[in-house]
């Protein structure tokens, strides 16, 4: 069988191109156990930054592209203002390499980019691997933050020039009326919640649904979080991006009352994924008219995945507070390792983790809540514990990588 990708990610070929991604990385660890099939021959297709030819590594066909962008200084800040995205017109390139590979099956990871217009244009079977939803996003992006905030808030030049948060969610837009064309035009999609088998149902109508669950980065499967034996302190952990709807405002928010809560008593809770110069990291700093570190928070930048892993193994409790989400790895991630955890009532959150059960979860943007929730596991150290033991029992079926290519596999068979 001849399996085709198109991804937003190089997946294993990044060492080749000397890239460092952060995040995605459950794309290469599900390649790293698709290449083990001996039947099934792999291409994988994405977008790249320079001129890239196409390379092969081990058993995979690489097919790097390089997407053109103006040169010239005042068609940049043209281009960027009017905030142009890939449509129809720039989608022959991925035909060609639908030409060149002759897939069997066609597996497409998200409705987020242009690929899923190639639906239209090919006979060969396509399924949408769901990541999250654009058009959902779009109604979420300032649950926490509103437009005005990140107006006055943003760095005036930076928005002059066409950068940031604010002229982000105009993309997001175009994005997400490209993302309804997607859904209109694909008969098969794989999801794992019911959040977006939800949304697939009314987008998709007529579509048939799969469910499939995703492989985790091969070194959260062999640690296990333990909790700590002497007393050093309290420590919360998240991993989130720098999107305005990730709810990084909650924490700060949250951060304050916590230290009112335990004057006696640091909490220090530390964020990977934002640095201090993302720009939203700014932003915040300005609204609250305070810094991250003044408030025991610190951003640890993006991590590759041994020293994320480090960081988590040496903290009390994750948290995710976003107000959108499908499946976030950094909760799955979190719950293989055993953590206690606490996240939001948000999109597909529910489906992976159990209220009460295996995790706390709390209204998002509800900085109050998210507090109570952090003490309760704070002053019960016993409950925390078996929370993290039963997610950790839940997660390490659901993220069995050999059940895992067997769902997929049949999924691809029952498409041909």
């Amino acid at each position: 069988m001849r399996v085709l990708w198109f991804t937003n990610t190089p997946s294993l070929g990044a060492n080749y191109l000397n890239d460092k991604p952060v995040g995605s990385g459950w794309i290469g660890a599900l390649e790293a156990e698709l290449s083990k099939i001996s039947d099934v021959q792999l291409g994988i297709s994405f977008n790249v930054n320079r001129k890239v030819e196409p390379f092969r590594l081990i058993k995979t066909n690489y097919y790097p592209l390089y997407i053109t962008s103006p040169k010239n200084k005042l068609k940049k800040l043209v281009y960027r203002w009017t905030k142009p995205i890939q449509d129809e017109k720039n989608i022959q390139p991925y035909l060609d390499i639908i030409d060149e590979f002759k897939p069997d099956i066609i597996n497409i990871f998200g409705t987020e980019e242009v690929f899923g217009l190639i639906i239209s244009k090919t006979d060969i079977p396509c399924v949408i691997h769901i990541q999250g939803n654009l058009i959902i996003c779009d109604r979420k992006w300032y649950t926490g933050l509103t437009a005005f905030d990140i107006l006055k808030y943003s760095k005036k030049w930076s928005l002059l020039k066409g950068f940031g948060n604010y002229h982000n969610y105009f993309i997001n837009k175009k994005m997400a009326e490209r993302e309804r064309r997607i859904f209109e035009q694909c008969k098969y999609f794989m999801g794992r919640t019911d959040w977006d088998r939800r949304i697939t149902s009314v987008l998709a109508p007529g579509a048939r649904y799969f469910h499939c669950d995703e492989i985790i980065r091969p070194q959260f499967y062999s640690q296990q979080w333990e909790i700590k034996k002497a007393n050093t302190g309290f420590t919360l952990m998240t991993t989130i991006r720098a999107n305005v709807y990730k709810g990084l405002e909650t924490i700060f928010e949250c951060k304050r009352i916590l230290d009112k809560l335990n004057s006696d008593e640091e909490i220090i809770w530390k964020i990977a994924g934002i640095s201090e110069t993302t720009e939203i990291s700014y932003l915040l700093e300005r609204k609250f008219r305070t810094s991250f570190r003044e408030n025991g928070i610190e951003l640890l930048g993006p991590l590759e995945a041994k020293k994320l892993l480090e960081e988590m193994l040496e903290s009390d409790v994750f948290i995710h507070p976003s107000h959108i989400d499908n499946s976030p790895n950094s909760v799955c991630e979190a719950m293989l390792l055993g953590m206690p955890l606490i996240a939001t009532f948000a999109g597909g959150i529910p489906s992976i983790v159990q209220n009460k059960k295996e995790g706390l979860l709390v209204q998002d943007g509800d900085p109050y809540a998210l507090a109570g929730a952090i003490m309760e596991l704070k002053k019960d150290t016993a409950y925390a514990n078996s929370l993290g033991a039963n997610a950790r029992e839940r997660a390490r079926i659901r993220h069995n990588p050999e059940k895992i290519i067997n769902e997929l596999l049949n999924i691809y068979s029952s498409m041909t």
